[in-house]
């Protein structure tokens, strides 16, 4: 089953619930992602290191139109973002599966609130 088919099995069963802790949890994973980014860290060092990219791709004498896409958008302005972006991306398999097991807990216990009022 694909995490597409589990997250509409869980639409199906769970409704606004279920979308409500989907996207609970990618705007925590996003924030939390976008705010380690934003906390100094190196980011062009650490795609080096993992080959991302060369040193000559973001030494300062590289002239700008030489540059690659990606290069360009992870050492400039937006860098914290798409960095965010990607990360939150490619937690898509541990996303889904935490929010198949934990929105059945989350509706239980929004109706033993609603059914207490």
């Amino acid at each position: 089953m694909s995490y597409a088919d589990t997250i509409r099995t869980l639409m199906r069963k769970y409704g606004k619930i279920g979308l409500a802790t989907h996207l609970s949890i990618y705007a925590a994973t996003f924030s939390g992602f976008y705010y380690a980014a934003e906390s100094k860290m190196n980011i062009t060092e650490h795609l080096q290191q993992y080959g991302l990219l060369s040193g000559q791709d973001v030494a300062d004498e590289a002239d700008p139109q030489k540059r690659g896409w990606l290069a360009e958008t992870l050492t400039h302005g937006g860098s914290s973002l798409a960095l965010a972006f990607l990360c939150t991306k490619a937690t898509l398999p541990v996303r889904v599966p935490l929010t198949v097991a934990i929105t059945p807990a989350i509706a239980r216990a929004l109706r033993y609130k609603a059914a207490k009022v």
